[in-house]
């Protein structure tokens, strides 16, 4: 019998099944993943695809035209090509920073400088370079790809006509910090890539911002611009009409820095508080900010012995001297104890306890309008003295001392030195009848302002009524959206003083001007009031500041000035040179107290109180 052999069918092992298996469960999961993507996220990856083909491209707003009384141009706005950069991507790549600046042919380290300022927004372009040359622009375009992190765009940016004569009226621009995108949150805004970081520039950004603007652009694969697609243009920003005369600003700013003169110039419009004039010298180039000031000439500004950064006609307060004696004048009318009749006797001084206060000369028996025009300080301790330390200090602070001005772009108090005040800083300290007698004559620890000063003597030539000093005449709506809206002149003050008092305080600066310490500053052909000051100041080893105060034309004022001069001498010799100079120059070019010619619509436009939106 024959066996036939059958094979026994091998046993079915697990490790055949892993493989195929695996490639199952691939198969599934792939086919689940196309099925998640092309059915449950088709919507939402269809609107990124088309995103990513187009891009929305914030067009930045010009900044409004600044102008100022007669219409000239005082800031302005040019296209400007404008180098960015991406700090996190330049700094995976530093080596750009290089190559930029040989095409610039710039220092790197300014570009270095530019770049850590922009630390603060890691994944922005932000500027840090502005101004390139068209061919220098067309070659870092031309180059992008091998510049990464890098941009150019040609961008509205802000131009100063003359970058010296407005520098602290005016301010700069440059990029928002922190505090400037909350200031301006808190306005209600959203902050443009540049901002006004001081003077008018921050205190009127919300009228000179204007509207940014947005532009659709098709992109490659490389996001590079292939194409706009349209968008909605920017709206400028509101065109500012300033109170200011470039004409005497530039001439007042010339006339300091030509005299190396250290000091401040301030003219106002007596009947309306315009501010004619606000001049602090020494002056800067506001171009060093134009692009980001670099380290060096920020150290080299800081660092000057002069100060230049300091708003000396605002920000300074400086003891008066004696032009504080028209106040005295006031405090005396206030407490019924001034009588141009009455005489002092002048002995080259007065004697309180054991102390001799000095006079500069010798004048015997002198009444008040020899006194005024002599400026005997003699008479003045004697009269501060009869109307005691309290009316001084009302009458102080009814002429505008002690507090702001309200001016648009900030202004310093000054010091009246009230009970409250020495408490504060002098808590050890009593008040003793000298320092009555120094009150009276405008030393000792009173202070203005050269501003408040002014507005001073436009009190007096306005008869007692001050107005709050303002730079700002108007608003003209940008593209026409509506009429010049004016500002409304604010009245601050009114001190009741009887006709009669005024003209005797005017007749006696008046001949302050005519054979008195200022008669060295007459204008031919016109008859103007003012007083001299010669004030000590904190080193009484160097030589006094000078100091005057006055307006013109005596019978019908149309400018109010101080001129404020430190460490020179006295007021007469110093101080009302200047101011002669600048009022003659004034008077000469046959300006009003009328609107401003820029205001074209002035007589149908309507009135209204702007106030400053930031400071």
């Amino acid at each position: 019998m024959s066996v036939i052999y059958t094979p026994r069918k091998p046993d079915l092992d697990a490790r055949m099944l892993i493989f195929p298996s695996a490639i199952l469960v691939a198969l599934v999961v792939l086919f689940m993943r196309l099925w998640y993507f092309q059915v449950v996220r088709a919507q939402e990856l269809q609107e990124r695809a088309d995103a990513s083909r187009s891009v929305q491209v914030t067009q930045p707003a010009p900044r409004g035209l600044i102008f100022d009384r007669n219409g000239e141009l005082i800031a302005g706005v040019k296209p400007e090509f404008v180098v960015t950069a991406m700090y996190n991507d330049v700094k995976k790549h530093p080596e750009v920073i290089d190559r930029v600046a040989n095409i610039l042919s710039v220092d790197y380290r300014k570009l270095e400088s530019k770049l850590i300022e922009a630390k603060t927004k890691p994944d922005l372009f932000m500027p840090i370079y502005v101004g390139a040359q068209i061919t220098d622009g067309v070659r870092i375009a031309e180059t992008r790809d091998d510049l990464p992190g890098i941009g150019i765009e040609l961008q509205p940016m802000r131009y100063y006509p003359d970058s010296k004569s407005f520098t602290h009226v005016l301010g700069y621009v440059w990029t928002p910090s922190d505090k400037d995108v909350k200031r301006i949150q808190e306005l209600k805004r959203k902050p443009a890539d540049y901002v006004g970081k001081s003077g008018a520039e921050r205190a009127f950004e919300v009228n000179l911002m204007g509207e940014p603007g947005t532009e659709e652009r098709e992109i490659d694969a490389k996001r590079r611009s292939v194409r706009s697609m349209g968008g909605s243009a920017p709206t400028p920003g509101d065109q500012l009409l300033l109170s200011l005369d470039s004409k005497l600003q530039k001439f007042a700013t010339k006339y300091m820095a030509d005299h190396g003169y250290v000091g401040a110039v301030v003219a106002l419009d007596p009947k309306t508080g315009e501010v004619l004039c606000l001049v602090s010298s020494p002056t800067y180039d506001q171009n060093l900010f134009a692009s980001g000031i670099s380290k060096n000439d920020w150290n080299t500004l800081s660092t000057d012995d002069k100060k230049p950064l300091i708003d000396r006609a605002i920000v300074s307060s400086y003891a008066p001297g004696s032009t504080f004696k028209i106040v005295t004048s006031i405090a005396a009318y206030e407490e019924h104890k001034f009588d141009t009749d009455n005489h002092y006797i002048c002995d080259g001084g007065v004697h309180s306890g054991k102390a001799f206060f000095k006079c500069l000369g010798y004048h015997g028996s002198i009444g008040y309008y020899d006194a005024m025009a002599k400026s005997c300080n003699s008479y003045f301790y004697q009269l501060g003295r009869d109307v005691g330390v309290d009316a001084l200090r009302r009458a102080s602070e009814e002429v505008g001392f002690g507090e702001r001005e309200g001016l648009e772009i900030g202004d310093a108090k000054g010091v009246v030195p009230s009970l409250e005040f020495m408490q504060k800083y002098y808590p050890k300290s009593k008040w003793y009848e000298g320092d009555t007698l120094n009150f009276a004559i405008g030393q000792g620890y009173v202070s203005a302002t050269p501003l408040q000063l002014a507005n001073m003597a436009a009190m007096v030539a306005n008869d007692g009524v001050r107005y709050k000093p303002h730079l700002l005449h108007g608003v003209r709506p940008s593209n026409g959206r509506g009429p010049d809206q004016l500002v409304k002149p604010e009245v601050a003050k009114t001190i009741q003083a009887s006709p009669e008092f005024w003209a005797e305080l005017k007749k006696a600066l008046v001949g302050v001007m005519d054979h008195g310490t200022a008669a060295g500053a007459k204008i031919p052909g016109v008859t103007w009031a003012g007083k001299t000051g010669s004030a000590e100041h904190g080193n009484k080893t160097e030589k006094t500041n000078a100091v005057f105060v006055g307006f013109a034309p005596a019978e019908d004022p149309k400018i109010a000035i101080c001129v404020l001069i430190e460490k020179v001498g006295h007021g007469g010799d110093f101080a009302a040179p200047p101011a002669r100079d600048i009022v003659q120059a004034f008077l000469s070019e046959g300006k009003s107290s009328g609107a401003p010619n820029a205001a074209t619509s002035a007589s149908a436009s309507p009135a209204l109180t702007v106030s400053p939106t930031a400071r």
